[in-house]
């Protein structure tokens, strides 16, 4: 049986991370998002370069969960969707990250005609490696388009 790291653990951690690595990136905490009854929040924000960051920690990968989430954000989340990324940290040991993209880019296109919040996923275990600075932060972040041309360049590879 697979042993689960407990969610505020992961919180904890990846806030460790980006105060470590990253000083200059200011982490503005949970942000929740509302209507009437209606409540959605994330773990963890950030702003940089006029993006709203909104960071979901991930200690599951329960993909359905955050499909929901996703749809919430896009409905209660009054900013500008082009000015806002979701990202998905996953924490769990056997993630998978194409599933997360699959199921958002499918949200996004089916719901959203492709103008919902931009959204991309990375495993807490890739900000071990990292040195530290914004560029290089995004460079461990999946995003749909960054996906479909690896599976691309993987396929051209193939005999």
């Amino acid at each position: 049986m697979t042993q689960r790291t407990k969610a505020g653990e992961n919180e904890r951690r990846f806030a460790k991370i980006m105060r470590e690595k990253a000083p200059d990136i200011h982490l503005r905490g949970k942000r929740r998002f509302s209507s009437g009854e209606v409540e959605i929040s994330v773990d963890q924000s950030l702003e940089h370069d006029g993006i709203c960051y909104l960071i979901e920690i991930d200690s599951q990968n329960i993909a359905k969960l955050l499909v929901g989430q996703y749809v919430l954000l896009n409905e209660l989340c009054k900013q500008d969707k082009s000015k806002v990324f979701f990202l998905i940290v996953h924490a769990y040991e056997k993630y998978n990250p194409q599933r997360t993209l699959s199921n958002l880019q499918f949200i996004n296109e089916k719901l959203y005609f492709d103008k919902g919040i931009q959204f991309g996923a990375m495993h807490i275990s890739s900000l071990d490696q990292w040195q530290g600075g914004f560029s290089a932060f995004k460079a461990l972040i999946t995003t749909p388009n960054k996906a479909l041309k690896r599976d691309a360049a993987k396929s051209r590879r193939a005999p």
